[in-house]
């Protein structure tokens, strides 16, 4: 048990240490475009080893989180949906909306039915 902690704990540092390395790359950025404007040039791009900061310090924090969290568990959809219907899973309540257009246009589809009934009995 204490050595699952250690290596937690190791994790957690890789997983800060990538984080810092985004912090660094994102005030390195800043400092780059003071020092554009003090020059008097105009800033195009960042140069490409902020890019390359931005990428590694992304690849640790990623390593140190995936490495830190519990053991991922595989989706087994055959469990999942063993016991349920087609009409169990198919419905989603969030979907019905009873407060819509459909009713206005109706009735306004209702006049202009009875218009053109009256427009027949006078011909």
């Amino acid at each position: 048990m204490a050595k699952a902690q250690a290596s937690k704990f190791a994790f957690w540092v890789i997983t800060w240490i990538g984080i810092i390395v985004l912090c660094h790359a994102g005030y390195s950025t800043i400092q780059y475009r003071k020092y554009l404007r003090l020059v008097g040039e105009e800033f195009v791009s960042s140069p490409a080893d902020i890019y390359l900061e931005v990428l590694l310090g992304f690849l640790i924090s990623f390593f140190g989180v995936i490495n830190m969290s519990e053991e991922l568990l595989p989706i087994r959809m055959a469990e999942t949906y063993y016991q349920k219907t087609v009409d169990d899973t198919n419905f989603r309540p969030e979907f019905m909306s009873f407060n819509h257009r459909g009713r206005v246009l109706g009735t306004l589809m209702d006049c202009g039915d009875e218009l053109s009934a009256g427009d027949k009995k006078r011909q």
